[in-house]
């Protein structure tokens, strides 16, 4: 006997419309992701196929569960969207390719999952221990890191090629006239293996200006990656410093936090952007476009990046219809584009 949307309803107490709605993953319902994954693992179990009546169409059931383990906390990412936005695509695309998923928790001991599901593969968005490692591996051994590597004989990673994108900022830069570029953001940060390592825009930057015989280090502003005011303090402190005509007419930001510090340190010194200076970041989220004057920004590609490593997990997965495709790990290094807005151009030539 076929199994119907009723016998769906009576097993697991939601409607028919509810259960039609969300088999068939009508963007217009809102439901939780336990009355999601609830409906889908009864459909799974009782061999539901779809169809009634006049209308016949054939349900794609993957059952496949993907871990999304984050770096930053719900807080942190309210001051650095940029791996929100990630987290947002990597449900997004898993979305659309009919895939769960569970966010998984993080405490002292590292991740779990709340529910107790069966996991088929891990996301892991940001950079984490050696122990939160250890403690994803124990979860599942399908991991994707996003945005780090730690380990390319081990695990799948996509990451952003940094350098290229500050390649594009500071050549474009000097497109328009600017050889007195300076740089705002830290020097050190965190990296895959949760130690201290040079933060790698600020070193291509670095890099490519003294190739070029353009830098300068005091056009150099050591600032946090999320503390807007501290971006603020430290920048309004330095330029004071400067001689009228001696200071950066551009300046490349580590991410759109740093943007946006930096521009309100400088309308509060009376400078003009972009007439008085220019101003690039990185990451290119929605922020980029609403900040006034909208800015010029390194794009990372963010729903690409996303959707790549969901590619990946899923190539290595196993569930119940799914065999792995791909026995082999992969690193996928994206390269990013610059977007440009009213941030930027030509410096003024003095009189």
């Amino acid at each position: 006997m076929a199994v119907t949307l009723k016998m769906l309803a009576k097993e697991t107490g939601f409607s028919p419309a509810t259960i039609s709605r969300v088999l068939n993953n009508d963007p217009t319902i809102s439901v939780g992701e336990q009355t999601r994954r609830i409906i889908f693992d009864t459909a799974q179990r009782l061999g539901y196929a779809g169809g009634s009546g006049r209308r016949t169409q054939r349900i794609v059931l993957d059952s496949m569960t993907i871990g999304i383990a984050e770096m930053l906390s719900p807080a942190e990412q309210m001051s650095d969207p940029y791996f929100l936005y990630l987290k947002n695509f990597v449900e997004q695309s898993c979305y659309e390719r009919k895939m769960q998923t569970v966010t998984l928790r993080a405490d002292e001991n590292g991740y779990r999952a709340i529910d107790g599901s069966d996991i088929h593969g891990i996301i892991a968005i940001g950079y984490f221990t050696d122990t939160q490692i250890e403690s994803l591996q124990h979860l599942c051994s399908n991991i994707t890191f996003l945005d780090s590597s730690p380990d390319e004989l081990l695990y799948d990673s996509v990451i952003l090629n940094f350098e290229l994108g500050i390649r594009q900022s500071l050549d474009y830069l000097r497109s328009l006239g600017h050889t007195q570029i300076g740089y705002i953001g830290p020097k050190r940060l965190i990296d895959e293996t949760k130690r201290m390592t040079p933060e790698p825009r600020r070193r291509s930057f670095e890099h490519y200006m003294r190739e070029a015989s353009l830098y300068h280090p005091d056009f150099v502003v050591e600032c946090p990656m999320r503390d807007r005011s501290a971006v603020e303090t430290e920048l309004t402190l330095r330029m004071k410093n400067f001689y009228l005509d001696e200071h950066p007419t551009a300046f490349v930001t580590v991410n759109e936090e740093t943007a946006i510090g930096t521009i309100h340190a400088l309308h509060g010194l009376g400078f003009h952007i972009p007439n008085d200076i220019s101003i690039v970041s990185f990451n290119d989220t929605v922020m980029s476009s609403v900040v006034e004057p909208a800015l010029t920004s390194i794009s990372p590609h963010l729903d690409y990046m996303a959707a790549t490593a969901v590619q990946l997990v899923r190539q290595r997965a196993s569930s119940p219809l799914h065999q792995p495709e791909r026995h082999f790990t992969q690193k996928i290094v994206i390269p990013p584009a610059l977007v440009l807005r009213e941030s930027t151009a030509a410096p003024v030539q003095p009189l």
